[in-house]
């Protein structure tokens, strides 16, 4: 082969090289990097982290919305756990320290708002109300009497119904009169309940005083069924037989 035929080529080819590398290098240029804000948590504050329910298990755990704005905490609880009280756990910045205690159990119902005060470690002080949401499926309850027919009691009362929880610590059943006002008290038979179909018996300290008070065969009253927070009141009354 022609030896300046075999240098063009070479150099040819060394040119082309030349030109790509150049090229390269124009388009990845040594760039300085976007500013990074690193995200740190300021543990002096007087605030809750977390709040959750521990008594499903720790697996299990429920934990809750706080919101730092509105110093709330709040709690959605299945009613299927049935609790009356909660166990919490609670996790605070480091110094910052809570009242009532972590290991103070928590009522499901409270006839006061349930708050806590958190002081942090330099003194400040934030206080947290607590809402308990309880999540229940729409409790239904079957009518024993209708617009007709007026049922007539004894001393134990079956009530028959949906999403009835089976508990006679959260699940009560009271005798209304018209206004509304409870008169009467029955307790649960949870050996012979189930969630379809609720027994209770007439609580009955004094059987003069019962006696006395189903003397009057013609007064009606009305069944109100309690059940962890939900109140059901039947629409139509009942008498004593």
């Amino acid at each position: 082969m022609n030896t300046k035929l075999i240098r063009y080529v070479f150099f040819t080819i060394w040119g082309i090289c030349l030109w790509s590398c150049t090229k390269e290098e124009d388009i990845y240029e040594d760039r300085k990097g976007e500013n990074v804000n690193e995200i740190i948590t300021d543990q002096s504050k007087n605030k809750i982290l977390s709040y959750k329910i521990t008594n499903p298990g720790e697996k299990q755990a429920i934990y809750s919305a706080v919101d730092h704005d509105a110093k709330t905490i709040t709690t959605y609880l299945p009613a299927y756990y049935q609790l009356e009280f909660m166990q919490v756990a609670i996790e605070l910045p480091q110094g910052t320290t809570i009242s009532p205690k972590a290991t103070e159990l928590v009522p499901v119902f409270s006839a006061a708002p349930f708050e806590y005060t958190v002081t942090a470690a330099d003194g400040t002080t934030a206080k947290y109300k607590l809402n308990v949401v309880v999540q229940y499926p729409d409790m239904v309850l079957d009518e024993l009497s209708t617009e007709s027919s007026t049922q007539k009691l004894g001393s134990i009362i079956t009530v028959t119904g949906g999403n009835l929880l089976v508990s006679g610590s959260v699940t009560k059943l009271y005798l209304t009169d018209e206004n509304g006002s409870k008169v009467w008290n029955y307790t649960m038979d949870e050996l012979n309940s189930a969630s379809m179909s609720l027994r209770f018996q007439a609580v009955i300290p004094n059987l003069a005083d019962y006696n006395a008070f189903i003397a009057d065969k013609q007064k009606k009253y009305w069944l109100q069924l309690e059940s962890y927070g939900i109140t059901k009141r039947m629409t139509f009354p009942v008498t004593f037989q």
